[in-house]
């Protein structure tokens, strides 16, 4: 029996064991939820902020901790990596190349599609097209938007994503690459009529039962879509699309919920940013967009969309500077003095912005989430921000958390000395953390797993 089959032996047996502690509910699938999110960043300030002395690599984990339960709430969970990942030397605008980690981490929080057809695509020419989908295909999350040739295009474009009985194509077109090129085979995809024509007539062919087109496009920093944007929605619509999802001013601009000859649509026409360093007024977050379709015979409506808006708050936390990305709620009630007062305000300041111009713009039945209405998700944070038990998982390697069998119970975090440690669980008492110790024992991907109590910028250790 060799080592890959063992491992899955362990895991298969590690995951029954462990589902035992949980009550899942089971249901027929006959929906599909999605959730759509901005422009994934990193500017100078943040790569130098992440790098752990002590390790020598990027910390990025403990950033994401705040989002990473909203974003598995969705069944397909979509980035826009507006960065290249092409190696060292890092660096921010105007050409980035960012940290291998940074994509890790889209992957560990939960993201399964990532797209990479945007203004930054050619930031590092022919190598850092190359170097970034290799990475990505390394991770095994799925991707769109760039080639190596057209050979690869024709067969994985449109994306397919087989999810709950729904066949979704995906694409992704930028509006331009900043000027530069890059020479063939490889493809970046451009918006182009008759191109895009041919990509959704090719998803019909390919029995797609909906159809989403991701956009970078419109103006930086404008708030209302502007000719072009409007333009090209349409055209997509007339083509047969059913969304139409926009990123790139770096700014939010309104969602529209609609019907067009007697069909759904939704149109974002932009998320502003995921995260960034950017830090005039408007820029400072963005929105996670949610929408969910459902069957109706042998029509498909949209039942549900809603916005998570976030702000991106930086906070030095003792070797590493981390940037949270922070949904709306009350972080200091938990763990005072975690965003000063300055931070609050301009946190308050966005959140204000944001909901004036959903309220004058937005169109149809468009719902605000608030982290204060799951209770689930609020004791997530109040661990976070206070303390909580956990199994410190010694000696696995950062694979375990890009795993798709297992990654859902691992996530990582750094103490105040920059030092990374992988976890299993986020527990109320030490007799709950029990369980997880029993389930990385049955995996066998720790030879010591140990009970830890981590509070911020510590992980400590246990006596038995």
């Amino acid at each position: 029996m060799n080592l890959l089959t063992t491992t899955r032996i362990h895991i298969s047996k590690a995951l029954w064991l462990f589902s035992l502690l949980f009550v899942f509910q089971l249901s027929a699938q006959e929906d599909l939820s999605f959730l759509f999110v901005g422009d994934v960043m990193q500017h100078d300030g943040q790569i130098e902020a992440a790098y752990s002395k002590k390790t020598g690599s990027y910390e990025y984990e403990d950033g994401f901790k705040f989002v990473r339960p909203i974003i598995n709430q969705y069944d397909i969970r979509i980035a826009n990596l507006e960065v290249t990942l092409a190696g060292k030397p890092y660096k921010g605008y105007p050409q980035f190349s960012a940290p291998d980690e940074l994509a890790e981490t889209l992957v560990s929080s939960g993201f399964n599609v990532v797209l990479t057809a945007n203004n930054h695509s050619c930031d590092r020419g022919s190598k850092g097209v190359i170097r970034t989908l290799d990475k990505l295909d390394e991770l095994g999350v799925m991707h769109t938007g760039t080639f190596r040739n057209a050979e690869e295009r024709e067969k994985n474009y449109p994306l397919m994503v087989n999810k709950n009985g729904y066949k979704v194509a995906i694409l992704n077109y930028t509006y331009g690459t900043n000027g530069l090129t890059v020479k063939e085979p490889l493809i970046i995809n451009y918006i182009d009529t008759a191109v895009i024509r041919k990509d959704i007539a090719t998803a019909k062919e390919r029995k797609a039962d909906y159809i989403i087109c991701n956009m970078h496009w419109g103006t930086e920093y404008k708030h209302l879509p502007n000719g072009y944007q409007k333009k090209y929605e349409q055209f997509c619509y007339d083509q047969g699309a059913d969304m139409v999802i926009g990123g790139h001013p770096h700014v939010l601009q309104p969602i529209e919920r609609k019907q067009i000859d007697g069909q759904d649509k939704l149109t974002v026409w932009s998320l502003g940013n995921f995260v960034s360093n950017m830090k005039v007024r408007y820029t400072r977050g963005g929105v996670m967009v949610g929408a969910t379709i459902e069957r109706d015979k042998n029509k498909i409506n949209i039942s549900e969309v809603d916005t998570w808006l976030v702000y991106v708050h930086k906070k030095q936390e003792g070797a590493v500077k981390q940037y949270y990305i922070l949904p709306d709620y009350n972080y200091n009630q938990q763990r005072s003095g975690f965003m000063a007062q300055d931070d609050l305000d301009k946190m308050n300041m966005f959140l204000s912005d944001s909901r004036k111009l959903y309220a004058e713009h937005n169109v149809g039945d468009i719902s605000e989430k608030k982290v204060i209405e799951n209770k689930g998700v609020t004791a997530l944070y109040d661990h976070y921000l206070g303390s909580y038990y956990s199994v410190l998982v010694k000696g696995a390697s950062d694979d375990l958390l890009h795993n798709p069998s297992v990654m859902d119970y691992f996530h990582e975090t750094v103490d105040a000395v920059g030092e990374n440690h992988i976890l299993s669980g986020v527990c109320k008492t030490r007799e709950q953390a029990l369980g997880n110790l029993h389930f990385v024992q049955d995996l066998g991907v720790s030879a010591a797993p140990v009970l830890v109590l981590v509070k911020p910028n510590a992980v400590e250790i246990l006596e038995e």
